[in-house]
């Protein structure tokens, strides 16, 4: 393995920043950033309160407590609204360094490293896409696939691809399977189990979801990135989507695509640029150093900041490109999104303590907690203002100020702009806006999805790594229903609850809006899109 010294100069010329945690933390920089977060919450909560208690009055200790619950929910939102604004604008911003550029310095002995493409695969394995990503133009690459498959027809379809590649061993090598006995530890259990076990001699892993696929000079591109900087322990590419035959995939794969690169791009501006789960090349002494992949959903937020305690950095390359399925229906939407808000939960709860940890940059704490807090808070503010509707309409007070609806409308809509400013260049602002109401609608309907989460891990149960579902079935209504039951029945409440207490639904608008909503998705999404 090929190594630099962590006192030798950067391509550039600079010297890397020490490690963090070498010297013995101050107070500040232990609680410099709970600080902040706090003082910014109360600042905004009050900010809120007043604006509501000038508009509404309230004249109960019911309205008193409604309206205090709304403005906290309020000022929290303004916060995940505030992050994602600041990320969307450094992301317009000139490139930084840890936006990647090949390294200066000429490495021939890179051809020498050993790389494994890791192929995780759970029943949704896809030949394609592993037949054309293994013909690397590093000449030490080797593809292995990490079979947690238990249908016999997919664990067949794998060994049908081993057998066509030793025929082909001349040319691109032969494919490698990795099974175990168990499923334990998710898919990072899976890649672990084969690092202790089979990675003695390999340098590097590309981590590779099932229907991803990676172009032939991606290892060796990735490589040259990650040793043209000592800290860096992980090149992430960006992730793109494949056009798909779905309406939903149609209306919504441009704006996961754009959001995502968004993200990736203002984080890496700041210097903390993360690990996606896949779609990355990986040191390997660097993954043994902190004991391989935490075996937890969100293993990809797990690891950034197991590195980054260890002063070791992740290196972002918009130019290193992969392509993926994006979520073919609602419900793999649906899927995808609660796994991450379980996982999000499971991390909370076992890093309880990363607003203090002075061994991460106060950016990165400030970072990694509100974007794991940020689906919570989603669903807290449709609880929260649910309770101050009631109030208001039972003691015949005016709503939420326009004020306030404009400003959450605003900050809520930021992850959408980079593709609502697509839009308008592409078809208007008329395209644009109706872009900006499906995609606001899109987003507001999982609260429900959100809540089960976090109450499932929040009682205790066991946070879920549930593969996303493939292929879209064009569901009836009927099984529509019974899989937005959750939705149809917290509308139901609501609905029963604002009748009883204030003699209207219109407090229950919110609940029956997203159950709507969940329910025309799924009934439209998964229809073929018209060519």
């Amino acid at each position: 393995m090929l190594t630099t010294g962590p006192d030798e100069p950067h391509p550039d010329g600079s010297r890397p920043r020490p490690r963090h945690g070498e010297n013995v933390p101050g107070p500040l920089a232990t609680l410099g950033p709970a600080l902040a977060l706090a003082v910014s919450w109360t600042v905004l909560s009050a900010a809120a309160w007043l604006v509501l208690v000038s508009a509404t009055r309230p004249a109960s200790p019911l309205t008193w407590t409604t309206t205090t619950l709304a403005a906290t929910a309020i000022a929290a939102a303004w916060l995940v609204g505030i992050r994602a604004a600041v990320l969307l604008v450094a992301a317009t911003r000139r490139s930084h360094p840890s936006v990647g550029r090949r390294a200066r310095i000429p490495r021939p002995e890179l051809d020498d490293l050993v790389v494994a493409l890791l192929y995780t695969t759970a029943d949704d394995f896809r030949a394609d896409v592993v037949e054309r990503s293994m013909r690397q133009t590093h000449p030490r690459t080797r593809t292995v696939v990490l079979d947690d498959s238990r249908g016999a027809g997919t664990r067949a379809a794998v060994d049908a691809v081993v057998s066509r590649t030793e025929a082909a061993a001349g040319t691109v090598g032969a494919v490698q399977v990795v099974r175990r006995t168990d499923r334990r530890g998710f898919k990072a259990g899976n890649i672990n189990n084969y690092l202790r076990h089979h990675a003695d001699d390999v340098d590097a892993v590309v981590i590779i979801d099932a229907d991803q696929e990676i172009g032939p000079d991606f290892v060796r591109t990735a490589l040259h990135h990650l040793h043209a900087i000592p800290q860096v322990a992980v090149v992430q590419g960006a992730i793109r989507s494949r056009r798909g035959e779905t309406r939903f995939v149609r209306d919504f794969r441009r704006m996961f695509d754009t959001h995502l690169r968004a993200v990736s791009a203002g984080r890496a501006r700041f210097d903390m640029a993360t690990f996606a789960g896949r779609g990355a090349l990986l040191d390997v002494r660097a993954l043994r150093d902190v004991g391989g992949l935490p075996e937890v959903v969100t293993e990809d937020a797990a690891l950034t900041l197991e590195l980054a305690r260890r002063g070791r950095t992740v290196r972002y390359v918009p130019g290193l490109v992969s392509v993926e399925d994006a979520p073919t229906d609602y419900t793999a939407f649906t899927t995808q999104f609660g796994k991450f808000t379980e996982g999000a939960m499971q991390l909370l709860g076992r890093d309880r303590g990363l607003l203090f940890d002075a061994r991460l940059r106060p950016a990165r704490r400030l970072d990694v907690f509100l974007d794991l807090v940020s689906p919570l808070v989603g669903a807290v503010m449709l609880v929260s203002l649910f309770g101050f509707a009631l109030a208001a309409a039972a003691e015949r007070m005016p709503g939420i100020p326009v004020p306030l609806g404009a400003s959450l409308g605003i900050l809520g809509s930021v992850p959408l702009l980079p593709e609502a400013i697509r839009s308008v260049r592409r078809g208007g602002p008329v395209t644009a806006a109706l872009f900006l109401l499906r995609g606001g609608l899109l987003y507001a309907s999982v609260a429900i999805v959100t809540l089960r989460a976090v109450l499932r891990v929040g009682l205790g149960i066991r946070a879920r790594f549930v593969v996303t579902p493939k292929n879209s079935d064009r569901a009836g209504l009927r099984t529509v229903v019974r899989r937005r039951r959750p939705e149809l029945a917290a509308a139901a409440a609501s609905v029963l609850v604002a009748v009883l207490m204030t003699g209207t639904v219109a407090p229950a608008g919110a609940f029956c809006v997203v159950a709507a909503t969940a329910v025309g998705y799924s009934l439209v999404g998964g229809r073929l899109a018209r060519s």
